[in-house]
């Protein structure tokens, strides 16, 4: 019984990872690069702007 137990439980193990495997074999880096103004109360500052991220919707 333990024995039957342990193989099921690897089965499912196996079964998310290749979900996960197949999930994320759409997914696309997506960088970007620029500066924002922020309005404070000494006036306007530029400040750097440095985005990183995986989108996995299609391309943007």
């Amino acid at each position: 019984m333990k024995r039957i137990s342990s193989v099921i439980a690897s089965f499912f193990i196996v079964l998310l990872l290749v979900l996960a495997v197949s999930s994320c074999a759409n997914a696309r880096w997506g960088t970007s690069a620029g500066v924002d103004v922020v309005w404070g109360p000494g006036g306007p500052r530029v400040q750097p702007n440095i985005n990183v991220g995986v989108y996995n919707g299609g391309r943007w």
